[in-house]
């Protein structure tokens, strides 16, 4: 699957074959960010409306990113 939400001309996705810790990514005609789990933001571009944005959908969809990474991440999952 990969993609998880698509926002007003954003993305949220999860990529395989992806390091630690669980995270999902943010893709923007400006730029991409990561947003882990544990709250760490890495933003290269992003405008911070948007991060916000994305960040209150990953956290309150917590689940589905961590079995989406889980899936796409584990051998043993796919």
């Amino acid at each position: 699957m990969g993609k998880l939400f698509t926002g007003d001309g954003w993305i949220i996705k999860v990529h395989g074959d992806d390091h630690p810790p669980i995270h999902a990514h943010v893709l923007h005609p400006d730029g991409k960010a990561s947003i882990a789990m544990d709250g760490t933001i890495k933003n290269s571009g992003v405008p911070a409306k948007v991060i916000a944005s994305a960040a209150d959908w990953i956290f309150k969809n917590s689940s589905l990113v961590e079995d989406e990474w889980i899936k796409m991440n584990n051998p043993r999952k796919r």
